[in-house]
């Protein structure tokens, strides 16, 4: 194959890790997601904590403002094309759509490592809210069979 990158990943995990190397589990301790890169240079992933609750109406439209945030917190979701540069082991993400609409039009920067053929390892720039601006999100996924 002549690039790894592609196919089908299950999450592993997804952590925020603070400049003092600390890691919180951002999705839960064990957050679920798929992660699907083609040979055509298109992706998506998304990413699910487990045990969101469930709404108490039938319709998404008639959850309760604290049912949709907690389902909004709980989920991550986006589409794009993407590139890689294999000598910088960076991936860059050109947004199409996202659940956060800000990102949409915008493109996110992924490091990349393999830990084998079958492990991904993706951390992105240093970011964070709270003035936790050296925040480094690490997601590890594993490829599908």
């Amino acid at each position: 194959m002549d690039n790894p990158i592609v196919g089908a990943w299950k999450l592993i995990s997804c952590e925020a890790v603070r400049e003092n190397g600390s890691p919180v589990p951002v999705y839960g301790r064990q957050p679920v997601g798929r992660l699907h890169y083609d040979e055509s240079g298109n992706m998506s992933v998304q990413i699910m904590k487990t045990g969101r609750p469930f709404f108490q109406a039938d319709t998404k439209s008639g959850g309760e403002d604290d049912e949709m945030l907690a389902a909004f917190d709980g989920y991550e979701a986006y589409f794009s094309t993407y590139s890689v540069d294999a000598d910088q082991g960076i991936i860059q993400h050109t947004v199409l759509g996202s659940l956060f609409p800000n990102w949409t039009g915008t493109v996110q920067t992924r490091f990349y490592e393999f830990e084998g053929q079958d492990r991904l390892i993706l951390r992105t720039e240093p970011c964070g809210s709270n003035g936790r601006k050296g925040t480094v999100l690490k997601l590890v996924w594993e490829r599908v069979r």
